[in-house]
């Protein structure tokens, strides 16, 4: 008998009813747009600063932000970070902010 990966299997059903409640709930649609969008700046921003060489330390020192803000920043979090904050932290690893369009 063929050994069937359940694990795997469980996953999918998940995912295919997460597909469906998103679907079919603007309000839950909506809030994992939110999340999604929230996790995917945090991500970036770390990555960023690993890419420059800073450390956190080093960061606290150009922003003059606490570490616990810092923190904020990079971990998800029910406390969000002020505009104010984000915008000192990537002026300090050297980005910028920019919109663009979702691709659909």
């Amino acid at each position: 008998m063929p050994f069937k990966n359940v694990t795997n299997t469980i996953l999918l059903d998940e995912a295919q009813e997460m597909e469906l409640i998103l679907k079919s709930n603007p309000k839950a649609r909506e809030a994992h747009e939110q999340f999604e969008a929230e996790y995917k700046l945090r991500r970036e921003l770390i990555e960023a600063r690993k890419i420059q060489n800073i450390t956190q330390a080093e960061l606290k020192e150009k922003t003059g932000l606490t570490q616990q803000v810092i923190s904020r920043i990079e971990t998800n979090n029910e406390i969000s970070p002020s505009l104010k904050n984000i915008i000192k932290y990537v002026n300090a690893i050297g980005y910028e902010l920019t919109l663009q369009p979702k691709h659909k």
